[in-house]
């Protein structure tokens, strides 16, 4: 294997199902160019919802429920937290 200067991944020999000059990204091309404040301010709110307002099983899992409510809170609309507390 040889490093490209993005820091992919070609491959110089056949391995199983790849073939010689296959080329694997990096995962780390999207740290390439930063995040929006939209993106930021989800997350961040994703994060809160999550510890704050909706009970989960898992402190490690964040539910498509929270994600979706906290991107309609970075896009302006206005949602009614009180019956998820409740």
């Amino acid at each position: 294997m040889k490093e490209h200067a993005q820091g992919d991944i070609v491959l110089e020999e056949d391995d199983g199902i790849y073939e010689k000059g296959d080329i694997f990204r990096s995962f780390h091309h999207q740290a390439r160019q930063p995040m929006s404040q939209k993106a930021l301010l989800a997350g961040f709110l994703s994060v809160w919802l999550k510890r704050c307002m909706v009970p989960s099983p898992s402190r490690d899992v964040i539910l498509p429920t929270v994600l979706l409510s906290a991107i309609r809170l970075v896009h302006g609309c206005s949602l009614g937290l009180l019956t998820v507390m409740v």
